[in-house]
């Protein structure tokens, strides 16, 4: 019987391990043909823009792509755009023309694992924030100290961007765009939510023991070192937070917390009425920009 009990929880386990951080990817054409179909960004800028692929080894040896995007104007802004689990660079092209069109260069970079970079195991911002940090260290090695750069984040490229935060002292204001708070909790409340008899629950919960000793074992990590939350509470850098309401893939509260987390420096908090997970910009792109190009310009303003 104890045999059995434990070769349930091991295939449970394994089966959180195996629906996070291998995760299925998303077929690139058929997401870059639903933004197109569906509006999300101006294709013909993006086509238009002046287009450089970099690639660079991290830390690991991993060979890890981005695609970097001058502005036609001259400037020394940058934003470095880091997409969630499974969509690739093309998760971040909806942002991409709010930033260019607004005087921003920008930076489009693939996580590991995803598009052209290399990787097995998406760690969800234990292995990428060093990622992060190395493509800034690029940017700044090439154009100078004296850039003005920012980090925007969607879901996992959310909780990358916070965990980026300790890294570098040259990040001027991070937008976490559906992150979570902490990923031991989002796991839990993911199983909470899609099982809804209490005992499937409770029987279900000594798996996520399982799963991390998955995590452990085979990707290196620990989905109990994941705590952006406790990065927020400790950082006074201009901080905005956006989150859907309708979002039950990571909990709309995780925003919530996240901001009330944060005690220092300049914060602002955006929940979208009506939107799904990664949807925010999808439900009203004209506010969208608004409310973030509003929220950098008084972050910008911050450090003059």
């Amino acid at each position: 019987m104890a045999i059995l009990v434990i070769a349930f929880f091991l295939a449970t386990g394994l089966y959180i391990f195996r629906s996070t951080v291998t995760r299925e990817l998303h077929d690139i054409e058929k997401s870059y043909t639903r933004y197109v179909e569906n509006n999300l960004f101006d294709e013909a800028l993006y086509n238009s823009a002046s287009k450089e692929d970099i690639t660079l080894k991290s830390f690991d040896g991993l060979n890890l792509t981005s695609t970097l995007i001058m502005n036609e104007n001259p400037t020394n802004k940058f934003i470095v755009l880091v997409h969630g689990v499974s969509i690739c660079y093309v998760g971040s092209l909806k942002y991409f023309d709010i930033f260019y069109k607004n005087g921003f260069n920008v930076l489009i970079v693939n996580q590991r694992r995803h598009g052209k970079s290399e990787g097995k195991y998406s760690t969800y911002g234990f292995y990428e924030k060093y990622d992060v940090n190395m493509w800034i260290e690029y940017l700044k090695s090439r154009f100078g100290n004296d850039i003005i750069l920012g980090l925007h984040g969607e879901s996992m490229g959310a909780g990358t961007v916070m965990e980026t935060i300790p890294l570098n002292d040259s990040i001027k204001f991070v937008i976490e765009d559906c992150g979570y708070s902490n990923f031991h909790e989002l796991i839990g409340f993911q199983i909470t939510h899609e099982y809804k008899n209490r005992l499937v629950r409770k029987i279900l919960r000594p798996s996520l023991l399982f799963a991390n000793f998955f995590m452990k074992t085979k990707a290196k990590f620990s989905m109990k070192k994941i705590v952006p939350i406790d990065i927020v509470a400790s950082t006074s850098l201009p901080m905005m937070f956006v989150h859907g309401k309708e979002d039950y893939f990571v909990p709309w509260y995780m925003a919530v917390d996240l901001y009330k987390a944060k005690t220092k420096g300049y914060k602002e908090l955006y929940l979208v009425e009506g939107a799904k997970h990664a949807e925010a910009l999808e439900v009203n792109k004209i506010l969208y920009e608004k409310k973030i190009m509003t929220f950098i310009e008084k972050a910008l303003s911050l450090y003059k």
